[in-house]
């Protein structure tokens, strides 16, 4: 089996590695809290879109079938037959 953990052992130091700071620094807890932010805004957004194109394709269908409603003409033909 292929081991791709770069480290020999597990120690306090691997704290170094963090991008804004050693671990419970004040930086990657505000990196944490803008993500959670940024995921839920996009989520709201992406709700808000797609509601935004289901009313429209519901208005689109309810005046596609307005429009079938007032056009729909009934034609009756009527044939005499005269015998003399």
């Amino acid at each position: 089996m292929f081991d791709a953990f770069p480290f020999d052992e597990w120690s306090e130091e691997i704290t170094t590695f963090w991008t804004f700071g050693v671990e419970g620094d004040t930086g990657t807890i505000v990196m944490t809290i803008l993500g959670v932010l940024l995921m839920i805004g996009a989520l709201i957004q992406f709700v808000r879109l797609e509601s935004q194109k289901l009313d429209a394709q519901t208005a689109a269908l309810r005046q596609a079938i307005a429009a079938a409603e007032t056009t729909t003409t009934t034609t009756v033909t009527s044939t005499t037959i005269v015998i003399e």
